[in-house]
């Protein structure tokens, strides 16, 4: 009996499954990335408010407090935008996870 010739078979790595990354590590990642760019928003903000504040001071011909600019602008608008962006880069990166 003869034998069969057999191909040679080759399965290229784009088409090999890779390992999905961990939940845990999506997590850690889409919320060090919301942080970082909470933290610049907010020291953004912040310069921006000072600002705005210190024309208002010159205008008005009077001291304003500049922690206003921290206290009731920056750090709750940094807070918000850190909300926003956790939701949305976990959205993202949950998305990116599963292809």
């Amino acid at each position: 009996m003869t034998s069969i010739r057999v191909k040679e078979i080759r399965i290229s790595s784009a088409t090999r499954p890779e390992p999905r990354p961990s939940a845990l590590y999506t997590i850690l990642k889409s919320t060090f990335t919301a942080l970082l760019l909470a933290v610049i928003c907010f020291f953004f903000l912040n310069a921006c408010a000072i600002a705005v504040l210190a024309i208002a001071a010159s205008v008005r011909h009077r001291d304003l407090d500049f922690a206003i600019a921290y206290r009731d602008f920056a750090a709750p608008s940094a807070a918000g935008i850190f909300l926003i962006l956790w939701i949305g880069s976990l959205i993202f990166f949950f998305r990116e996870r599963s292809r």
